[in-house]
């Protein structure tokens, strides 16, 4: 099966030796994003609903870059700091979701996501849809 490595304008290259996003067949491979702008920068220390957003955020920028789009994210990973931080990004999926139609999930604390002002980080696995 033949994979496509494509490049999201408004992420920042990764700084270490991996992908944002791979695309395998009908299937886009999400790398786990936290709360970074285009230029590596922290977004919201301290903020647990603000790095929810720009996770999100970084997230949709992702799938799109791969022919995809938030809407068809089927499978996540939420990786919090704090376990109380969960509630944060609980509510910013709602909001971005059609109810009744969320994506698998699998939410765990963490020891810590590499850097201390880091809160969470969300990989996902989204499909294309058969418009694309």
């Amino acid at each position: 099966m033949e994979r496509h490595y494509p490049e999201p304008p408004e992420l920042a290259p990764t700084p270490e030796p991996y992908s944002h996003v791979v695309r395998c067949g009908e299937t886009v491979y999400i790398a786990g994003q936290v709360a970074f702008d285009d230029e590596n920068r922290i977004v919201g220390v301290g903020d647990p609903h603000r790095q929810a957003e720009q996770v999100w955020a970084n997230i949709e920028r992702a799938a799109r870059a791969a022919g995809s789009s938030l809407a068809e994210v089927v499978k996540i990973t939420v990786f919090v700091k704090d376990i109380r931080d969960a509630k944060a990004e609980v509510e910013v999926r709602q909001r971005l979701f059609e109810q009744g139609r969320y994506p698998v999930c699998t939410q765990v604390q963490v020891a810590n996501l590499g850097l201390p002002e880091l809160l969470m980080e969300v990989d996902a696995v989204a499909v294309i849809d058969a418009g694309h």
